[in-house]
């Protein structure tokens, strides 16, 4: 599917309500008009257009269904390609299009400063996919996440590691070697952080931890650094393109690793197997994922769950759903379904007051997650990592139980050429 264009946006937004089949009197009706903010074009639009997706679904299902107070769901969209255009899109939705809702934005980069012009503006933010520990360490009012901190997640990855990876490879703690390679955003940083915190208890040698920028484009000098380490096992954060080079040029320099664990961003999604195709199988990651195993989700989320899978290809030309798309549409429909239903009205405080009493237990969503926001960061207490690993070109959950379909193979991983059975 092609990706959403800067161009493309007036005839989306103006074009999502009307090609519903909305009842009649919704013209005489004022949409509710949400905000979204997200990186739709430049190096991360492979991301942003896939949790834009999951946006549309939840959009398109609400209108369906006689929409929000009975009015049209309608977006207002601003393309952000990286930090540097986050504050002025930001300021766009809130002063001309006048959005009191504002759902983003993927990355950490540009969550940061577009969360701060929301909270200076008394706009309601909800982030739905960035990690980073600083964006709810500011003590901001109107600032929701959706999603676990950077931290948390890096040392997940590296928890599977020492638990998993280190001994399924036949390996000792004390004798096995660990590289980081992580982007060098709030996010890559944070990721790398919390992977070394754990390794560290764990008393595992680190040989390596790179950071570079995701805009790069070529990463051979870190491939053969690795060919000189030789580190068993590769923890790494990257996004789609970076992720996609690093891994094309490994395989031309035959460099391999007895296991990869990704975080997310790059290694989870369609476009690292459409272009690895059977290498891409056996490589592990921690993140978030939608193919988790549905028995573990409430009745509700569970037919959700089903629908979602059923109708993502119908709606986007046989595209199977990413993680990104699910944690779009989970923070989408929550916003749509419980969040503003609770509040009553386009009231930014009753919103804010609403979010703050959801209490939903685990399995709630279609990424199995509960919602209960913290009181005092208001991130979601109840968002935590799965753990995934390529089957035959698929991503398929292998962690925790009860979201678990299979158990991890493929340790040691084979080498390029030789992942066709996995």
């Amino acid at each position: 599917m092609k990706p959403i264009t800067r161009r493309s946006f007036n005839s989306l937004a103006g074009g999502a309500v009307a090609t519903l089949a909305a009842p009649a009197v919704w013209a005489q009706k004022e949409p509710i008009r949400i905000g979204v903010l997200l990186p739709m074009s430049g190096p991360l639009a492979t991301l942003g257009n896939d949790v834009y997706r999951g946006f549309q679904l939840a959009q398109e299902w609400a209108n369906a269904e006689g929409g929000v107070f009975g009015r049209p769901v309608e977006f207002a969209i601003a393309d952000v390609p990286s930090s540097t255009e986050a504050v002025s899109q930001c300021n766009r939705l809130i002063s001309r299009d006048r959005v009191k809702v504002i759902v983003g934005s993927y990355a950490s980069s540009i969550s940061l400063p577009a969360s701060q012009v929301a909270e200076r503006n008394k706009v309601l933010y909800l982030e739905q996919g960035a990690v980073a520990d600083d964006i709810t360490k500011r003590g901001f009012k109107y600032l929701f996440r959706m999603i676990y901190p950077a931290t948390e997640l890096g040392a997940g990855a590296a928890r599977f590691a020492t638990d998993v990876a280190i001994p399924g490879c036949g390996l000792d703690l004390a004798g096995a070697k660990v590289a980081l390679l992580t982007e060098d955003s709030a996010n890559g940083t944070a990721i790398a952080e919390g992977a070394k915190a754990w390794l560290a208890q764990k008393k595992v040698q680190i040989v390596d931890a790179t950071s570079y920028s995701y805009k790069t484009t070529d990463m051979s000098s870190f491939v053969q650094r690795y060919k000189s380490l030789q580190p068993d096992i590769l923890i790494a954060c990257q996004y789609t393109p970076d992720c996609i080079l690093f891994a094309r040029q490994s395989r031309e320099a035959g460099l391999n690793f007895k296991a990869v664990i990704g975080n997310g961003g790059g290694h989870n999604v369609g476009d690292y197997a459409d272009a690895l195709l059977d290498d891409v199988n056996g490589v592990f990651n921690a993140g978030t994922s939608v193919n988790i195993n549905p028995a573990g989700l409430t009745p509700e989320a569970a037919a959700l769950f089903k629908r979602f899978h059923e109708q993502h290809p119908k709606r986007f030309e046989g595209r199977l759903p990413s993680a990104h798309t699910g944690m779009g549409f989970t923070a989408m429909n929550l916003l749509l379904k419980r969040l503003l239903p609770a509040a009553g009205e386009m009231d930014v405080e009753k919103i804010r007051q609403a979010a703050l009493a959801l209490d939903l237990p685990a399995g709630s969503t279609i990424v199995g997650w509960g919602v209960k926001f913290d009181p005092k960061t208001q991130s979601n207490t109840r968002a935590f990592p799965t753990y995934d690993q390529w089957r035959a070109r698929k991503i398929v959950t292998i962690a925790p139980e009860p979201f678990g379909l299979a158990k991890p193979v493929a340790m040691p991983l084979p080498a390029w050429g030789q992942r066709g059975n996995i």
